[in-house]
Formats: structure tokens, sequence, C-alpha cells
């Protein structure tokens, strides 16, 4: 009887071994606990750099006419933009948490509604939900006609905007490459006081489709962080906007700058 039960053990053991396996392998997994919550931080201050490039264009498939721009996300404000992103496993859900500095040298956090996604733009890295949002605007009335949120933003110092702001990081402290890596579970990403994110018309998401649209005069506008879900020492400069004439009974339409916002 001993001899029939231990056969059954040994038996059943490899089935035991990858059942916790199975168990370490799927089981959902929780992220590490946040940082504290943020007393007095320095906050950034995200702008718009003036919009950039703005040139008419048709897609290869079913001709539609669009105009095309660069938009450039920046940080003016005291202390870095700082997101960091963590998930317990490669199937968790991220906490997607705002970071700051404090003024005795300590990081502390607050989380936020954002969230990740991978890819986008030919991309192979991770971006935020959602960093920018885009709309046509008619003039004279500035009725709403066309609009795009853009699909995510990876962060990161790409080329300076003004480095003699209070407070500039002279050197990029943040890589493109702190958005890769498919199965990371933990990334940081940001913006150092004084410089920018641009991205060029040339990207998918960096058009808006004009076709049956009027010529005329027409108001383009960009807004970082259009749903408020970053703190920010000014939430009143996050728009830029620039007026078009915009001739769509060309082919391609064309597209002439009219006048830009006030630098900010």
């Amino acid at each position: 009887m001993r001899r029939i039960l231990l056969l059954v053990i040994l038996a059943a053991l490899p089935v035991l071994v990858l059942a916790g396996v199975a168990v370490r392998e799927y089981w959902p997994h929780d992220p590490p606990p946040p940082l504290p919550a943020a007393r007095d931080p320095l906050l950034p201050d995200l702008t718009m750099a003036p919009l950039a490039e703005l040139v008419g264009g048709v897609t290869e498939k079913g001709g539609v006419q669009q105009i095309l721009f660069s938009a450039s996300i920046a940080n003016r404000g005291p202390g870095p933009f700082m997101i960091n992103a963590v998930r317990g496993d490669e199937r968790g859900q991220w906490r997607v948490s705002q970071r700051f500095r404090e003024p005795d040298g300590s990081t502390t956090e607050t989380a936020t509604p954002a969230d990740m996604t991978w890819g986008g733009h030919g991309h192979d890295h991770w971006h935020v939900r959602i960093g920018a949002a885009y709309a046509l605007y008619t003039l004279p009335g500035l009725r709403r006609v066309r609009s795009l949120e853009k699909v995510g933003y990876c962060f990161f110092d790409q080329t300076p905007l003004d480095l003699d702001v209070d407070g500039a990081q002279r050197v990029p402290a943040y890589p493109k490459s702190v958005c890769n890596g498919k199965s990371t579970l933990a990334l940081d990403m940001g913006l150092s006081t004084g410089w920018q994110d641009p991205y060029t018309w040339a990207l998918p998401d960096q058009r808006l489709d004009v076709t049956g649209l009027p010529d005329g005069r027409y108001r383009l506008e960009a807004t970082a962080d259009p749903n408020r879900w970053f703190r920010e020492t000014d939430e009143t400069n996050n728009t830029t906007w620039t007026e078009i004439s915009l001739k769509t009974s060309t082919y391609p339409p064309q597209v002439e700058v009219l006048r830009n916002a006030p630098a900010r």
C-alpha cells in the first residue's frame, strides 16, 4: 500500500511542479507601493512651443487632404516634469504617477488617471495617453471643425528650449531610451526644465483631415495635457495657436501662416 502511495506521489510530482510554475507565471502581481504623497513640490510648467512646418498634403490611399505640422511640448517650470509607470507583471495594469522633487531633496508622487500604450508612430516604445490635443477652428467665429487627440507621448529631453530659464538643466537628464522595453515593469520618463520634446510633421498623428472644408482662414490650436492630469505652476499657458489661410480647392491643399500666438 505504501509502495502504491509512493508511486502516486512520484507520478503527481511533475504536475505539481508545473502547476506551481504556472501560478507564479500567471497569477497577478501587485506593483511596488507608491512613494509618499507630495508635500511642497517643485512643479513643472508644461507649455506648447509655437507650431512649425505647416504644410498641405494628400494621403496615398484615398486622396485625403491634410494639413501637417510639427508640435512640441516643453517644460519652463522650476521643477522637472517626471512620470513614473509601474506594473506588477507584463499583463498587469499600469499605475502612472507624477513624481516631484521636494525642497529637502526627497522624491514624492501622486497617482494620475493616465495609462500607457505600446507603439504608435511606428515607434517600438511606451507612450503616455494622452499627451496633446489638436483642433482646427473657423475664423471668424472660432467654430471647431476638426480635432484630434494624440495617441500619446514618450517624454524625453530631445532639444533645448530655453536654457536661461531658472532651474534649467544644462545637459539632458531623460534620454529616449527610457521608454523602451515592451516587457519592462517600470519606467521613468520626463522633461527637464528648459527642454522640449518635438514631434515632427512627418509622424502620423501630426496632421488633421481637412477634406471638404471651404477655402478660408482658420486657427490651428495645440494643447499640452488637455485633461489636466498633471500638476503645474500654470494651467493657463498650455495652448498655442497659429492662424492660417487654407486652400482646399487646390490639390494638395495650400497652407499659409498668417500669425502665431505670442510667445510664452
